[in-house]
């Protein structure tokens, strides 16, 4: 299942550019980075030498939405495998999550989950306190659910999806600091994960059949345990301008490795970085 583990990692490195630079006693931030209507676009690819295999493909979006009288952020990631990719390996994992529109910090997020012959679903309901966040835990594992698991986090342990979109901005803190890796608290399954990212440098970096883009290139060096293996590591180049969009995330398996490639982005809010002159 050496494809199934590594595509889990590949979306949890899509949606972990979450970088603690802010204190971890305050959790809130702004919105300065993104707003309703954002779309951001990626194809999905096995690439081993100069075989590149179009696997699926990943879309985020920010909504305006309601939740429980509440003006909110609905934001959303879907990745889907290519029909002609079915028969190798069977991809669609959505993710949802509810938050603070102002603060960005979640009311209630879900994972649903379907890779070959599995199923899954992820409820979290995020509930502050005034130390940090009392958080249910509900997960569906073959078709059963399993008893709620409360837990609480004072680090901004987030799911990995609001994780993102709190904190893409925060990328020209202490990661300048080249070499030094950040820690990154993920909420997967009942546990608190931590990652470490490190910051590589500024590189231009050459995107399959989409041109060459200046941007900032980053590690993230995984925990091992029940989610990670030992040694995992991935590679993240994120667009050197004001809307931090990851533009490359590879992540190498046995044979060849797994990329996800950016193609789009709509309504940003900063004018989106073009790609050098070849």
């Amino acid at each position: 299942m050496v494809w199934k583990r590594h595509t889990t990692l590949l979306m949890v490195f899509l949606f972990s550019v979450a970088i603690d630079c802010f204190p971890q006693t305050n959790c809130n931030v702004s919105s300065k980075l993104f707003t309703s209507g954002e779309h951001i676009q990626y194809q999905l690819f096995y690439n081993i030498g100069f075989i590149w295999i179009n696997a699926g493909s990943c879309d985020f979006m920010v909504k305006e939405s309601d939740w429980n009288g509440k003006h909110v952020y609905k934001l959303s990631a879907i990745g889907i495998s290519n029909k002609s990719f079915e028969s190798f390996f069977s991809v669609k994992d959505s993710f949802i999550s509810y938050v603070d529109s102002s603060v960005i910090t979640p009311y209630r997020s879900f994972k649903f989950t379907h890779e070959g012959n599995w199923h899954g679903v992820d409820d979290f309901t995020f509930c502050e306190e005034k130390s940090g966040w009392n958080i249910t835990t509900r997960l569906k594992r073959n078709g059963k659910w399993k008893e709620p698991v409360e837990s609480f986090t004072a680090n901004c342990g987030f799911d990995i999806l609001t994780s993102i979109y709190r904190l893409r901005c925060m990328i020209d803190s202490e990661l300048k600091l080249t070499g030094r890796p950040v820690t990154i608290p993920l909420r997967l399954d009942d546990n608190e994960y931590k990652v470490y990212l490190t910051y590589l440098g500024k590189q231009n970096i050459k995107l399959h059949g989409n041109g060459t883009y200046p941007a900032q290139a980053f590690k993230l060096t995984l925990v091992e345990g029940t989610v990670f293996g030992r040694g995992d590591v991935l590679k993240l180049w994120v667009s050197d301008d004001k809307n931090r969009i990851p533009l490359l995330i590879e992540s190498p398996i046995k044979v060849g490795k797994i990329k996800a490639v950016f193609r789009s982005a709509e309504k940003t809010l900063y004018p989106k970085v073009k790609p050098l002159s070849e």
